[in-house]
């Protein structure tokens, strides 16, 4: 497995690659690796070619300066469990060089806006969207991987691969879910005790609604996630609701359709959502 932390390096990699007929599996990340993460690598190896991975905390999507100075660094545990689990190449640049001038962003995807976490992290989605671009166009991948955990997210990369006609293969996997049925995610790892145990009251009320949710769609069941979640000690409530999993509206169905929450424990912002069918 090789580290690369130049632009320049990575280019001649690609043309490298590119000339030798290799194709390229990409898996964006910024760090933290979990079996979320390795679960991508695992779905690329299914498929021919040289598996990158991608570590870059990416100051641009962060509306929120002490989220992003806490975001868990473990750059030598990340080394050690990639090199053990299909990883090729991880690409680890700096923020000199993604940002070698002013970081600028700006909406470049439309669709999908407007709702869920676009709501309440201004400018998140326009710097999730300015990093992959840049990923995309330095590895220029033939496949790209992402989890459904971040399904917002999932579904205006899917735009923005479909309205700029790029020739990329969005592969979509299923979150990977800890004992108490909750996504993985890196920022959890700073949860302090009293946070994990409310964090595990939290998962519990979600599921236990949940099975009483797909047998019967009833407001009245995500009021009562909302009323348990205030009990068990969420400090904020960003939302809570269901939405047709295709266009992303609001939905009064089970059919085609999940739940989404987003929640802070603390100041750590809890997001997730759950198949109804």
């Amino acid at each position: 497995m090789k580290i690369v932390k130049k632009i320049s390096e990575i280019k001649q990699i690609v043309s490298d690659l590119q000339k030798n007929k290799k194709e390229i599996n990409l898996v964006p990340t910024m760090g933290s690796i979990h079996a979320g993460h390795l679960s991508l690598l695992s779905e690329a190896k299914k498929f021919d070619g040289i598996n990158i991975v991608s570590i870059f905390v990416n100051p641009a999507q962060f509306n929120d300066i002490e989220d992003f100075n806490n975001y868990p660094n473990t750059f030598k545990e990340d080394v050690e469990k990639l090199s053990k689990n299909n990883c090729d190449i991880i690409f680890a640049p700096n923020k000199n060089e993604i940002y070698p001038e002013s970081i600028k962003t700006k909406k470049i995807v439309f669709e999908y806006r407007g709702i869920l976490c676009d709501l309440f992290r201004l400018g998140h989605f326009d710097g999730v969207t300015k990093i992959v671009n840049i990923l995309f166009n330095l590895l220029q991948p033939s496949k790209v991987f992402f989890g459904e955990k971040d399904f917002q997210q999932l579904k205006i990369i899917e735009q923005l691969i479909f309205q700029n006609n790029m020739k990329i293969d969005l592969v979509k996997c299923s979150s990977i879910r800890d004992s108490y049925g909750m996504s993985l995610s890196s920022r959890y790892s700073n949860f302090n005790e009293a946070d994990k145990i409310k964090f595990v009251n939290c998962a519990k009320n979600i599921n236990f609604n949940l099975f009483k949710l797909k047998k019967n769609f009833d407001k009245k069941i995500i009021d009562n996630i909302k009323y348990q979640l205030r009990s068990d000690g969420v400090s904020e409530i960003d939302y809570c609701e269901v939405r047709n999993e295709e266009d992303l509206n609001t939905s009064i169905t089970n059919k085609s359709s999940r739940l989404f929450v987003a929640f802070y424990l603390n100041k750590i912002r809890v997001i997730d959502n759950f198949i109804l069918y």
